[in-house]
This record gives C-alpha cells, sequence and structure tokens, in this order.
C-alpha cells in the first residue's frame, strides 16, 4: 500500500471543523496497516484570524466530555463561568419556576475563547505530533474539482484559494476528502453537495449584548438588589425570564462574575446585508433595545429594565435554518454542524457542532479498510437519527405560540413548569457518546 498521506482538507476553523481536525488527530485507524497511510490535516478558514463576534455559548455535560478529550477542557474552563443550572423565571411572578439541569458539568464561556482554546491545541498537537496539520486563515476557496474515481487512490480533490484579503491567487491543494464545516452559508455545499438546498430566514434574529458591571460602576450592594419576587438572586449562573413565548437570557460568562451576557430572539424582517451579522451596518441598535425593554416591562422584576440599560453595544445574528433531511455527502465531499443541518439555537448547537466532528473522525479510522463512498454512508446512518431527534425537539420550541394576555401567560408559566419536570426525569439526557458508538459493518 502507498506512503501517501490521506489528506483531509477541512473548510472552516469554527467549532465543527476544529473538533474534527483534533479528533483524527486521536483517531488512528484501528488497523495493523495504519502506518501506511499517515494523516495530513489542513484546516483553512475564510477570516484573518478568530472571528470576534458570537455569543456566550452554553457547553453541556456531553460538549465538555468531548473537549476535554481533545485536550481542549484544560485551557477553556478557567476562562469559563460554571453553570449549576438554567434557572427559568416567571415574568408575571418574579419567582423561580424551576432549574433546568441542575448539578451538571456545565459551563458558559465566548464562543471566541472556545475557538481560540481549540485553535491552540491543535498548535500543540502540530509541535508534538508527527502527523501534520496546519491552519490557514485569510484563504478563501476559488475552484473545487474532483479527479478520478471516488474510491481509488489515483483519485481526490484539487482546491485552488486566493488570499481573501487582497485577491491574489493563492495555493492549490491536493486532498482525499473535503469536510465542509462552514456554516449556513456553506461554499461546499452549494457548490459541490447540494446547490438546491438552500436556507431559509426564519423571521428572527438573536440580538445579544455584554455588560461589564466594573466598568458600569455598579455596586455590590446594588447587585444584592437585583432579586425574584422570591428573594432569590435573579442571577446565580444563568437565568432565562419568561414571558408567554418570549425569553431573555442573562447570564455570566467568565469566572469572575463582573461581566453578564444579555441575549433575546426577536422577529425582524430581513435585511440585505445579514449574512455573517452586524454590528453597525445601519442596525437600529437603539431601536432593539427599546423594544426588549418594552417586551419586558411591567411584571414582577423591576430591576430588568436597568440590567438591560447596562448593555450600550448591541449584535445581531439572523436565524437562518436549513430543510429537514436533505444530502450530506457526493464523491469526496462532506458537511457536517450547520453546514448539513442548520436549526434554530436549542442551547446545545455547539455541542451538536463538536459532536459531529467527533462522530466523522470516529468513521475516518477504518479509511485503510473502507472505501470513502461507504464511510460517509456510516456516519450518515449513526447521525441522521440524532439529528431527527434534535430538529424535532427544537422546531416544537422554536415554533411554539403563547396565548395572548394575562390568561396565555399563566398558562406559559404552567406548561414551562411542567417541561421541567419532564427534563427532570430524563436521567440519561447528556448520557450518549458517539465515541463508543458501534460502527457499521
Amino acid at each position: 500500500m502507498s506512503n501517501k498521506p490521506f489528506h483531509v482538507l477541512i473548510v472552516g476553523a469554527g467549532p465543527a471543523g476544529l473538533a474534527t481536525a483534533l479528533a483524527l488527530t486521536k483517531n488512528t485507524p484501528a488497523t495493523p496497516s495504519a502506518t501506511s497511510s499517515p494523516l495530513r490535516i489542513t484546516v483553512v478558514e475564510l477570516r484573518d484570524g478568530v472571528q470576534t463576534l458570537g455569543g456566550a455559548v452554553n457547553l453541556t455535560p456531553l460538549a465538555l466530555r468531548y473537549l476535554d478529550w481533545l485536550g481542549v477542557g484544560e485551557k477553556l474552563r478557567p476562562q469559563a463561568s460554571t453553570v449549576s443550572a438554567i434557572e427559568i423565571v416567571g415574568h408575571r411572578t418574579g419567582q423561580l419556576l424551576g432549574r433546568m439541569w441542575p448539578g451538571v458539568d456545565a459551563v458558559r464561556v465566548q464562543r471566541r475563547v472556545l475557538v481560540e482554546a481549540m485553535r491552540d491545541a491543535i498548535y500543540e498537537v502540530a509541535q508534538t505530533d508527527d502527523q501534520r496539520i496546519e491552519i490557514l486563515y485569510g484563504t478563501k476557496i476559488r475552484e473545487i474539482k474532483e479527479f478520478g474515481k471516488v474510491n481509488e487512490q489515483d483519485g481526490g480533490m484539487q482546491v485552488a484559494f486566493i488570499n481573501n484579503t487582497t485577491g491574489e491567487d493563492g495555493c492549490t491543494l491536493e486532498a482525499d476528502i473535503v469536510v465542509g464545516c462552514d456554516g449556513i452559508h456553506s461554499q461546499i455545499r452549494n457548490a459541490v453537495i447540494e446547490p438546491t438546498r438552500q436556507k431559509t430566514y426564519s423571521g428572527r434574529c438573536n440580538s445579544y449584548g455584554y455588560a461589564d458591571l466594573r466598568k458600569s460602576n455598579i455596586s455590590p450592594e446594588r447587585l444584592q438588589e437585583w432579586i425574584r419576587a422570591d428573594g432569590g438572586p435573579l442571577v446565580t449562573d444563568t437565568s432565562l425570564i419568561f414571558k408567554g413565548s418570549e425569553s431573555l437570557l442573562i447570564t455570566y460568562y467568565e469566572p469572575s462574575h463582573q461581566q453578564l451576557y444579555l441575549a433575546f430572539v426577536n422577529s425582524m424582517e430581513e435585511k440585505t446585508d445579514m449574512r455573517e451579522g452586524w454590528a453597525a451596518h445601519g442596525a437600529d441598535k437603539a431601536g432593539i433595545k427599546k423594544q426588549i425593554k418594552e417586551t419586558f416591562e411591567g411584571g414582577k422584576l423591576p430591576c430588568l429594565s436597568e440590567i438591560i440599560d447596562l448593555c450600550h453595544e448591541w449584535f445581531f445574528f439572523p436565524v437562518y435554518m436549513l430543510p429537514l433531511e436533505g444530502t450530506w455527502y457526493k464523491g469526496r465531499a462532506i458537511v457536517i454542524g450547520d453546514a448539513a443541518h442548520a436549526m434554530p439555537p436549542q442551547g446545545e448547537s455547539t455541542g451538536i457542532a463538536i459532536e459531529d466532528g467527533v462522530l466523522l473522525a470516529r468513521v475516518l479510522s477504518r479509511r485503510t479498510t473502507k472505501t470513502i463512498d461507504s464511510i460517509f454512508a456510516d456516519f450518515e446512518t449513526l447521525r441522521r437519527p440524532d439529528i431527527r431527534e434534535f430538529y424535532k425537539e427544537t422546531m416544537s420550541r422554536w415554533n411554539a405560540k403563547a396565548p395572548g394576555g394575562w390568561l396565555g401567560n399563566i398558562a406559559m408559566d404552567w406548561f414551562t413548569w411542567g417541561f421541567l419536570k419532564l427534563m427532570g426525569l430524563r436521567k440519561d439526557y447528556f448520557g450518549r457518546d458517539v465515541r463508543n458508538r458501534e460502527l457499521p459493518e
């Protein structure tokens, strides 16, 4: 067998792409002939570096289990805020309705910090491991084409790049497979796999902002006045304020608990510059802030208005989705994460993307004994049931409409309480682990 390295080209240096790269270094082929097929991993990223936009993400026990295994957890945890539970608070009563996922190993951290920790873990592997792995930033695909046959050794993908800043021609790489981890607007999905599967705008936008309590001169005594109607602190770690079908997330995201992150999903017409989200470009930040304050005025939480006022800089990301199912692979190219199955935010989105990468690396461990086509089919066989279940649960919550008026708010309080009780019965909610999945024959 040839000693030519098996080259995996990963498009996108976000959580899905970096998890795939790291997991591949952990999953050597499970055959004695593994030494005849060394790995080469190249991650290409459109942006010049780690993206600064992006909110504070929730990392559940499942996501942290994978991150610890990938060598990222030890870098990440000291920079994150521990989440002892997500406390659900009713806006109408100002009281605690329940606690979701109490006592589990979970953290909240800025997405940027997570990606930097994953990137640094890759740099460490590159310095100490015999496997070749690198990240190329500021690199845009100019042309991609497949040559040879998909399941033959002399086939592959040829990808030509340009410098995303200057527009000048860059390198041309040949890879055995291309993994598209390039998000909802995926170039790999649109150009190679399924151009007809188009994203749709949900009609809603995720608005989020940060508040630095130190810069705002909030005294410890004033913080103690941020309480619920039942006397408990409004924000212990993470709180979700419910008013009918509307909700406002308020959470700490770093260990000192001196900085807050607020997020609110609101209706908004689609704009021409919404592709990447924006912080300016004519976005009516004052108007969005006013809308959030008006939505959550009244009730039994008078401190909410003050907390919202602390956020002076707001960011906006449109929520796009892909229709369920669709094609995930074609020839030597495959998409994972949002590029394959983007859905509305549901509290575990980042963990699902990381899990995709871990599972793909697992099935690729048999690359010396199985064809590329069958490896991709194995991934789909193992992953489709999970994604269908995630999509079903996410869309049922996303599309839920509360009855109007005070009676509707009471009904939603009771519904939320019942939902939390039901979640509490699911003791194995974070029990799955794709590293232990039995692989298809």
